[in-house]
Parts: structure tokens; C-alpha cells; sequence
């Protein structure tokens, strides 16, 4: 029997394929397909909403904690540690085959409490105790970092999210070196670098600034930052495990393979393709852009420049950094529909009672 692309991935190369926001039914598929684990992200379970069988599975779960709750924003939570409860389960024969290597599903908290460091790890502790294979997803940020240094001192496996650049994967990857040593603990650990969201930033200042880049060059241009953390990560053998994130085309996985590190994507347009297409594995990850195209992107797009230099943030502008803001945005904007969501559920619970 003919192996399928990811199962191929993951005989001839160290990278490994993770599933992101999927359906239950999606992500039985990218277990079969060879999935080793799943990410979340606050946008989850309004995506949920959008297919038929799942939406009631999340009506059932609202309607039964309306009795029980008046804030809607708890309610939100709670829905969203159900929903992700039931990943964990479908991971957990991974998790304890692997012995907790693989396996392994992320949460992330409400995306409007990130600038407050006690909610973060308070929501981080509570998510925890969703199921013994939940891994907790925080932003580098000024208070995401302080939260993964509590995370990690209560040996809980952590997921920085939200990273863009070089600096932030610096700050967050030595965070964790001195928290480990002081605590004693090594929880799992991943870093990630949101390759597709930051082209979109890159994409947005071209539009508002009226610039003219070449797009076969632009097409590379989060990819080429990746590449790099990578690369920096290996050679000061930073703790953990870089993760892709954020893709938005097939090459944000293909141009990874080859690495020893893993990425997530979506089933739908991502993973089924790549499954469809069923393309020989070819190790990419040494191929980068040249130092004249990185120069030049350097000139045209100065957020390039400060995602690519190792000094380009300080970790104060972490948060309002263009690719960090853009992506906090659109999971603002998938907790608002879940919220709106309960809200109506709500009213209809009060109209009947």
C-alpha cells in the first residue's frame, strides 16, 4: 500500500505535521493522515459554528451552561475547554503511545485579557486541567512571557505563539533556559513563527503605502524569516521545538520540509491538497532568499527588517508589532462571534424561562 504524503514527510525528514482548528471528523482524517498533534486558537469554535454537525454540539454545550452562569465571557471559556476536551481525547492514544512526545493539543484564553499577565496564567492553569495532554498557547508579548515562565515552573507544556520575528524567538527561548534552570523542570515546548499572517501584514503596508514589490519575492518573504529563526535556534540550540504557524499557501509546509521542527495547518485548502497532490518529498529548508532579495525587502518593507534582525524589537513593542496586531485581531474577531452566538442562545434560555 502506497504511503500518503505526510506519512512519506515523516519517514524521509524530521519535520512533522500538525492539524489546526479542525472538526472532530477533520481531525480524525489528519490522524490518519499523520498528524502528531493539533493546535487551537480563540477564532476555534466559531469556526465550529460554520459546519452544521458541530454548531449543534456547541448549541447543546451553551444551552446546558446558561442555567449555570450569567457571564457570557465564562461561558465562552467553558464552551471552548469542552470543545477542545474533545481533541484531547482523539490525540490522547498518541500522547500516551508516544509517552507524551506526541499527541499533544493547544488552548489559548480569551484573546482580550493579553495584557494582563495574572489572567494569562490563571486562564493557563485552568486550561491545564482540561485533559493530561493539553499543551497551554501564549503570545510573546511583555505578559505572555512572564506567563510562560510560571508555566514552565509548574511543568505545564507550552506553546509562544504569535511570534513574527527573530527578537521575540530570542526573548522567549532564553525566558525559558532561566526558568527551567531555576525551577528544574523541562515541560514541552514549542516556539512558533507565523509565516502567512505576517506575509498578510507585509501585504496590508504595501496596499496602504502604495509600494511596488515584486510578488514572487513578497511570496517568500515570511518564509525567509522562518527559514532564519530556524537556523538561529539550531546554532544557539535554543530549548524546544520551532512549530510553522499561520500558513496561508502550501509552500508555508513545503519550504519547511526538511527541518527537524513541525507545522501546523489547516485541513481544508492545506492539508487535503497537499494530501491530493501528492507531490514528492523534497528537502527545502536550506533554500532561502539571497542576501541581495533580503536587502532589498529590508529597504522597501522596514517591519521586514525589524522581523529579520535579532535586535529589530525591543519586548515592549512585541504587542503592537503590524503581524502580532493582525493576528490578535482575528482572534478577537472569532471570541466576538462566540460571544455574540451565546448571547442570542441566551436570549432564547430567557424568553422560554
Amino acid at each position: 500500500m502506497n504511503k500518503s504524503y505526510f506519512h512519506r514527510v515523516h519517514d524521509a525528514t524530521p519535520t512533522r505535521f500538525w492539524i489546526n482548528n479542525p472538526t472532530l471528523e477533520q481531525a480524525k482524517l489528519a490522524i490518519e493522515a499523520g498528524a502528531i498533534g493539533c493546535t487551537t486558537n480563540p477564532s476555534f469554535v466559531s469556526k465550529l459554528l460554520v459546519d452544521p454537525k458541530e454548531k449543534e454540539v456547541v448549541r447543546r454545550t451553551v444551552d446546558l451552561l446558561l442555567s449555570y452562569e450569567s457571564d457570557d465571557s465564562i461561558v465562552a471559556a467553558k464552551v471552548q475547554q469542552m470543545m477542545i476536551g474533545r481533541l484531547a481525547d482523539l490525540f490522547l492514544p498518541l500522547f500516551e503511545a508516544s509517552g507524551g512526545v506526541e499527541g499533544l493539543v493547544t488552548i489559548q484564553g480569551d484573546p482580550y485579557r493579553e495584557t494582563d499577565a495574572s489572567a494569562i496564567i490563571e486562564e493557563g492553569l485552568e486550561n491545564s486541567k482540561v485533559a493530561k495532554n493539553v499543551c497551554i498557547k501564549i503570545p510573546v508579548t511583555t505578559w505572555g512571557i512572564e506567563a510562560i515562565e510560571t508555566m514552565v515552573k509548574h511543568n505545564i507544556p507550552t506553546m509562544a505563539t504569535e511570534v513574527m520575528g527573530l527578537s521575540q524567538m530570542i526573548s522567549i527561548s532564553e525566558a525559558y533556559k532561566e526558568a527551567s534552570e531555576a525551577s528544574g523542570f523541562a515541560p514541552p515546548f514549542w516556539v512558533t513563527h507565523i509565516t502567512g499572517i505576517l506575509d498578510d501584514h507585509f501585504k496590508r503596508v504595501i496596499k496602504e503605502q502604495n509600494l511596488t514589490i515584486d510578488p514572487e519575492l513578497l511570496k517568500y518573504a515570511g518564509l525567509s524569516i522562518a527559514k532564519t529563526q530556524y537556523k538561529l535556534s539550531r546554532e544557539r540550540k535554543y530549548p524546544g521545538t520551532m512549530i510553522g504557524g499561520g500558513a496561508r499557501k502550501l509552500e508555508d509546509f513545503t519550504e519547511l520540509v526538511g527541518a527537524d521542527m513541525h507545522i501546523t495547518i489547516n485541513w481544508g485548502g492545506t492539508a487535503d491538497k497537499l494530501i491530493e497532490l501528492d507531490k514528492d518529498v523534497a528537502s527545502r529548508i536550506d533554500f532561502n532568499l539571497n542576501q541581495e532579495q533580503i536587502d532589498r525587502l529590508g529597504r522597501e518593507l522596514p517591519d521586514y527588517d525589524r522581523a529579520l534582525q535579532v535586535d529589530g524589537m525591543t519586548v515592549d513593542e512585541y504587542f503592537d508589532y503590524g503581524g502580532v496586531e493582525l493576528f490578535r485581531t482575528s482572534f478577537q474577531k472569532g471570541w466576538d462571534e462566540l460571544l455574540a452566538y451565546i448571547g442570542e442562545r441566551r436570549k432564547a434560555y430567557e424568553a422560554k424561562n
